[in-house]
């Protein structure tokens, strides 16, 4: 029923947020990386990870309001 398709939904949702959480440290490990292999000025690396941020949040509050239509529409 409804119930069990919000659980389902809900954890559907943790498991998305987590891997988002894990892409996001790895993207983060990644850039810092980069800045030491290219001696990135220190203004581009944060302007690099604060894109990568905004991405994120984006991602993230896109994801969850397409679940929380899945959930009103049941």
């Amino acid at each position: 029923g409804p119930a069990s398709a919000g659980r389902k939904a809900e954890m559907n949702f943790r498991e998305m947020n987590k891997e988002l959480r894990s892409q996001l440290a790895e993207g983060k490990q990644r850039l810092r990386d980069l800045k030491e292999k290219l001696h990135i000025p220190e203004s581009i690396a944060y302007s690099l990870a604060n894109q990568l941020q905004k991405y994120s949040k984006f991602y993230r509050f896109t994801t969850l309001k397409g679940m929380n239509n899945c959930m009103s529409s049941l």
